[in-house]
This record gives structure tokens, sequence and C-alpha cells, in this order.
């Protein structure tokens, strides 16, 4: 499934934002938990306004990964969902994990 996946990181001001766009599959997702582990990321900001889909494996490695750096102290804001990827976050446990 993953054709042009893309993460973006990028730092103001000791807040990290992360923008992810194209279609995320569970290798991505896990990719960008992995990147933002290995910054030692406090606070990070989600953009997923890009994301075109992301199969529900994607969205359960994502939301594992998300949930592991929470219980490590990063504190995560996300951008507005895209009405197209919403249901799959939710049924996927991302948007639970950053709660």
């Amino acid at each position: 499934m993953t054709k042009n996946p893309r993460s973006l990181i990028h730092s103001h001001g000791g807040r990290v934002t992360l923008e992810l766009a194209g279609e995320i599959d569970g290798s991505t997702a896990a990719e960008v938990c992995y990147k933002l582990q290995e910054l030692g990321v406090r606070d990070c900001t989600l953009d997923l306004s890009r994301v075109e889909a992301i199969d529900l494996f994607g969205a359960r490695v994502l939301a594992r990964g998300l949930k592991g750096l929470r219980n490590h102290g990063v504190r995560f804001e996300v951008e507005p969902l895209p009405e197209r990827v919403a249901g799959t976050l939710c049924l996927g446990g991302v948007l639970e994990a950053l709660i």
C-alpha cells in the first residue's frame, strides 16, 4: 500500500512538528515512531492533514508507538484530521493513544 509516504520533522522553539503525507502502512508508522524516539522529542504536534490513506495495521502500529512515547513523557497535540483517514485512525486506537 505504501505509495509516496513522506514524513517531515520540523523543530521550532523546543516543539517538534511531525508532518505525515501520502499513504501510511505499518512499516511507515514504525519508522515515524522510531524517528521520534531517536530525537528525544518531549513536545510534538502531529500534522496528519496530508495523509491520503492509512491501513488499519498502520494505524495500530502508529497507536502502539505513540502510546509508548507518551508513556515515556512525550506530550502530543494533533492537527485537524482529514475525514478520509479519521475513522481508520480511531479504529486503530491512534487518538486514544494520545489522550
